[in-house]
Protein backbone atom coordinates (compact mmCIF):
# COMPACT_ATOMS: atom_id res chain seq x y z
CA UNK A 1 0.00 0.00 0.00
CA UNK A 2 2.79 2.43 0.96
CA UNK A 3 4.50 2.01 -2.53
CA UNK A 4 1.00 2.38 -4.08
CA UNK A 5 0.59 5.32 -2.42
CA UNK A 6 3.64 7.10 -3.23
CA UNK A 7 3.65 6.34 -7.01
CA UNK A 8 -0.14 7.87 -6.85
CA UNK A 9 1.47 11.13 -4.95
CA UNK A 10 3.57 11.00 -7.75
CA UNK A 11 0.74 10.81 -10.66
CA UNK A 12 -0.86 14.01 -8.65
CA UNK A 13 1.91 15.86 -9.02
CA UNK A 14 1.46 16.16 -12.89
CA UNK A 15 -2.33 15.39 -13.24
CA UNK A 16 -3.52 18.53 -14.94
CA UNK A 17 -7.30 17.28 -16.11
CA UNK A 18 -10.35 19.41 -14.64
CA UNK A 19 -10.44 23.12 -14.33
CA UNK A 20 -7.72 25.00 -12.70
CA UNK A 21 -8.70 26.99 -9.10
CA UNK A 22 -6.89 29.73 -7.80
CA UNK A 23 -5.17 29.35 -4.62
CA UNK A 24 -7.46 30.77 -2.17
CA UNK A 25 -10.20 28.53 -4.28
CA UNK A 26 -8.33 24.89 -3.63
CA UNK A 27 -7.52 25.66 -0.26
CA UNK A 28 -10.84 26.74 0.51
CA UNK A 29 -12.04 23.38 -0.93
CA UNK A 30 -9.25 21.72 0.86
CA UNK A 31 -10.77 23.00 4.23
CA UNK A 32 -14.70 22.57 3.19
CA UNK A 33 -14.03 18.85 2.12
CA UNK A 34 -12.30 18.65 5.74
CA UNK A 35 -15.25 20.22 7.94
CA UNK A 36 -17.80 17.45 6.15
CA UNK A 37 -15.91 14.81 6.69
CA UNK A 38 -15.09 15.98 10.14
CA UNK A 39 -19.13 17.06 10.40
CA UNK A 40 -20.23 13.48 9.42
CA UNK A 41 -17.96 12.36 12.30
CA UNK A 42 -19.95 14.45 14.75
CA UNK A 43 -23.31 13.95 13.43
CA UNK A 44 -22.85 10.24 13.66
CA UNK A 45 -21.81 10.79 17.46
CA UNK A 46 -24.13 13.09 18.52
CA UNK A 47 -27.18 11.42 16.98
CA UNK A 48 -26.41 8.36 15.58
CA UNK A 49 -24.58 6.38 19.16
CA UNK A 50 -27.41 4.45 20.35
CA UNK A 51 -28.00 2.68 16.95
CA UNK A 52 -23.96 2.28 16.63
CA UNK A 53 -23.69 0.58 20.00
CA UNK A 54 -26.29 -2.13 19.30
CA UNK A 55 -24.23 -3.53 16.53
CA UNK A 56 -21.88 -5.92 17.19
CA UNK A 57 -17.96 -5.30 17.57
CA UNK A 58 -16.97 -6.93 15.01
CA UNK A 59 -19.67 -5.82 12.45
CA UNK A 60 -18.41 -2.07 12.99
CA UNK A 61 -14.98 -3.36 12.74
CA UNK A 62 -15.64 -4.90 9.14
CA UNK A 63 -17.77 -2.20 8.41
CA UNK A 64 -15.05 0.05 9.03
CA UNK A 65 -12.28 -1.65 6.60
CA UNK A 66 -14.80 -1.62 4.01
CA UNK A 67 -15.76 1.65 3.93
CA UNK A 68 -12.48 3.02 5.00
CA UNK A 69 -10.21 0.89 2.72
CA UNK A 70 -12.74 1.38 0.27
CA UNK A 71 -13.15 5.01 -0.20
CA UNK A 72 -9.70 5.80 0.36
CA UNK A 73 -8.90 3.27 -2.61
CA UNK A 74 -11.30 5.25 -4.78
CA UNK A 75 -9.84 8.50 -3.41
CA UNK A 76 -6.14 7.41 -4.54
CA UNK A 77 -7.78 5.75 -8.40
CA UNK A 78 -9.86 8.18 -9.47
CA UNK A 79 -9.47 11.35 -11.14
CA UNK A 80 -12.95 12.67 -11.24
CA UNK A 81 -13.77 14.82 -8.88
CA UNK A 82 -17.39 13.15 -7.98
CA UNK A 83 -15.75 9.80 -7.94
CA UNK A 84 -13.48 11.19 -5.45
CA UNK A 85 -15.51 13.31 -2.99
CA UNK A 86 -17.79 9.99 -3.03
CA UNK A 87 -14.85 7.66 -2.12
CA UNK A 88 -14.07 10.78 0.84
CA UNK A 89 -17.51 10.41 1.95
CA UNK A 90 -17.06 6.84 2.56
CA UNK A 91 -13.66 6.71 4.43
CA UNK A 92 -15.85 9.49 6.54
CA UNK A 93 -18.33 7.13 7.77
CA UNK A 94 -16.41 4.20 8.35
CA UNK A 95 -14.16 6.54 10.78
CA UNK A 96 -17.36 7.63 12.01
CA UNK A 97 -18.57 4.12 13.05
CA UNK A 98 -15.46 3.36 14.70
CA UNK A 99 -14.93 6.92 16.33
CA UNK A 100 -18.61 7.28 17.68
CA UNK A 101 -17.51 3.32 19.25
CA UNK A 102 -14.81 4.76 21.18
CA UNK A 103 -16.13 8.29 22.02
CA UNK A 104 -18.51 6.27 24.87
CA UNK A 105 -16.04 5.63 27.11
CA UNK A 106 -14.86 9.28 26.99
CA UNK A 107 -16.54 12.61 29.18
CA UNK A 108 -17.86 15.05 27.27
CA UNK A 109 -15.24 17.62 28.74
CA UNK A 110 -12.38 14.92 27.17
CA UNK A 111 -13.60 14.27 23.88
CA UNK A 112 -14.25 18.64 23.63
CA UNK A 113 -10.37 18.75 25.00
CA UNK A 114 -9.36 16.74 22.65
CA UNK A 115 -10.78 18.41 19.24
CA UNK A 116 -9.64 21.35 20.51
CA UNK A 117 -6.29 20.18 21.17
CA UNK A 118 -6.34 18.40 18.11
CA UNK A 119 -7.87 21.75 15.77
CA UNK A 120 -4.59 24.09 17.93
CA UNK A 121 -1.97 21.45 16.31
CA UNK A 122 -3.55 21.31 12.84
CA UNK A 123 -4.16 25.17 12.38
CA UNK A 124 0.05 25.26 14.07
CA UNK A 125 1.01 22.75 11.72
CA UNK A 126 -0.42 24.14 8.33
CA UNK A 127 0.97 28.01 9.15
CA UNK A 128 4.74 26.45 9.53
CA UNK A 129 4.19 24.56 6.71
CA UNK A 130 3.20 27.54 4.94
CA UNK A 131 6.29 29.13 5.96
CA UNK A 132 8.90 26.45 5.75
CA UNK A 133 7.44 24.35 2.81
CA UNK A 134 11.06 22.62 1.45
CA UNK A 135 11.59 21.14 5.34
CA UNK A 136 8.10 19.55 5.69
CA UNK A 137 8.67 18.30 2.15
CA UNK A 138 12.30 16.94 3.24
CA UNK A 139 10.79 14.87 5.98
CA UNK A 140 7.87 12.96 4.15
CA UNK A 141 10.81 9.50 3.87
CA UNK A 142 11.58 10.40 7.70
CA UNK A 143 8.00 10.49 8.90
CA UNK A 144 7.60 7.03 6.67
CA UNK A 145 10.30 5.45 8.31
CA UNK A 146 9.03 6.43 12.05
CA UNK A 147 5.46 5.47 11.26
CA UNK A 148 6.48 2.01 10.20
CA UNK A 149 8.53 1.76 13.56
CA UNK A 150 6.15 2.89 15.37
CA UNK A 151 3.76 0.62 14.16
CA UNK A 152 6.12 -2.59 14.85
CA UNK A 153 7.01 -1.50 18.23
CA UNK A 154 3.57 -0.97 19.42
CA UNK A 155 2.33 -4.65 17.53
CA UNK A 156 5.48 -6.39 19.13
CA UNK A 157 5.27 -4.64 22.44
CA UNK A 158 1.62 -4.28 23.46
CA UNK A 159 0.34 -7.24 21.47
CA UNK A 160 2.93 -10.01 22.00
CA UNK A 161 4.79 -8.62 24.79
CA UNK A 162 1.92 -7.14 26.60
CA UNK A 163 3.64 -3.89 27.23
CA UNK A 164 2.35 -0.43 28.72
CA UNK A 165 3.34 1.95 25.96
CA UNK A 166 1.46 4.59 26.56
CA UNK A 167 4.19 6.88 25.56
CA UNK A 168 3.65 5.50 21.96
CA UNK A 169 0.86 7.96 21.92
CA UNK A 170 3.08 11.24 21.87
CA UNK A 171 5.19 9.56 19.50
CA UNK A 172 2.47 8.70 17.15
CA UNK A 173 0.80 12.60 17.80
CA UNK A 174 3.97 13.83 16.97
CA UNK A 175 4.33 11.80 13.68
CA UNK A 176 0.96 12.48 12.34
CA UNK A 177 1.53 16.39 13.49
CA UNK A 178 4.24 16.37 11.08
CA UNK A 179 2.13 14.36 8.77
CA UNK A 180 -0.13 17.28 8.20
CA UNK A 181 2.85 19.42 7.89
CA UNK A 182 3.98 17.27 5.03
CA UNK A 183 1.01 16.97 3.35
CA UNK A 184 -0.22 20.48 3.48
CA UNK A 185 3.42 21.64 1.47
CA UNK A 186 2.13 18.37 -0.77
CA UNK A 187 -1.20 19.95 -1.48
CA UNK A 188 0.55 23.23 -2.39
CA UNK A 189 2.79 21.53 -4.93
CA UNK A 190 -0.24 19.66 -6.76
CA UNK A 191 -1.69 21.21 -9.69
CA UNK A 192 -4.59 23.09 -8.25
CA UNK A 193 -7.34 21.22 -9.85
CA UNK A 194 -10.56 19.79 -7.58
CA UNK A 195 -9.84 16.86 -7.97
CA UNK A 196 -6.48 17.12 -5.61
CA UNK A 197 -7.86 19.36 -3.13
CA UNK A 198 -10.28 16.23 -2.08
CA UNK A 199 -7.66 13.74 -2.59
CA UNK A 200 -5.45 16.31 -0.58
CA UNK A 201 -8.24 16.94 1.91
CA UNK A 202 -8.19 12.85 2.49
CA UNK A 203 -4.52 12.84 3.32
CA UNK A 204 -4.89 15.16 5.90
CA UNK A 205 -8.32 13.97 7.09
CA UNK A 206 -6.69 10.67 8.04
CA UNK A 207 -3.92 12.92 10.26
CA UNK A 208 -6.17 14.71 12.25
CA UNK A 209 -8.21 11.26 12.87
CA UNK A 210 -5.15 9.74 13.79
CA UNK A 211 -4.05 12.86 16.38
CA UNK A 212 -7.55 13.27 17.49
CA UNK A 213 -7.77 9.75 18.64
CA UNK A 214 -4.12 9.34 20.56
CA UNK A 215 -5.18 12.61 22.25
CA UNK A 216 -7.94 11.30 23.26
CA UNK A 217 -6.03 8.43 24.91
CA UNK A 218 -3.84 10.63 26.67
CA UNK A 219 -6.49 12.40 28.24
CA UNK A 220 -8.01 9.31 29.13
CA UNK A 221 -5.10 8.19 31.19
CA UNK A 222 -4.49 11.31 32.52
CA UNK A 223 -7.90 11.16 33.82
CA UNK A 224 -8.17 7.53 35.14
Amino acid sequence: MGEESKKYKLERLTHMEGVQLTENTYNLTIGLVLLWGIAINIVMAMFFTPQIMRLNYYVILIAYLVLGFGGTMIVFKSNNPAASFGGFTMLSVGMGLLLTFFLTAYSGHTVYTAFLLTGIIVVTMMILSTVFPSFFLSIGRGLGIALLAAIAVELIGGLLLRLDLGFMDYAVVAIFAGYIGFDWAKAQAYPKTLDNAIDSAADIYVDIINIFIRILSILGRKND
